[in-house]
């Protein structure tokens, strides 16, 4: 039940500064990370997806399977935290 009240975020937007993470190491392991496994994992998320969503109970836990998918596709540099906390502003 970990996705339902939680959001991504982009790490830097959250902290206020760029780190190891954010800046284009981030970027070469997010290409890395895609390459080798990213991809995969996205396509397993969108396939049971696609699979909760024939049915009305399914539908909330597909929605988090397409958040999930977004996340496996690149999660160097990002976060998740609970959706009442407030991004800082850059």
């Amino acid at each position: 039940m970990w996705p339902f009240g939680q959001e991504i975020v982009d790490r830097e937007h959250m902290t206020g500064r760029e780190d190891l993470g954010t800046g284009v190491p981030g970027v070469l392991g997010n290409i890395v990370w895609f390459v080798v496994a990213g991809w995969w994992l996205a396509l397993g998320h969108l396939v049971f997806a696609a699979l909760l969503a024939m049915t009305v109970i399914g539908i909330p836990f597909a929605w988090q399977h397409m958040k999930l998918a977004g996340m496996a596709v690149a999660p160097i540099g990002k976060m998740v935290i609970a959706r009442n906390v407030t991004v800082h502003a850059s």
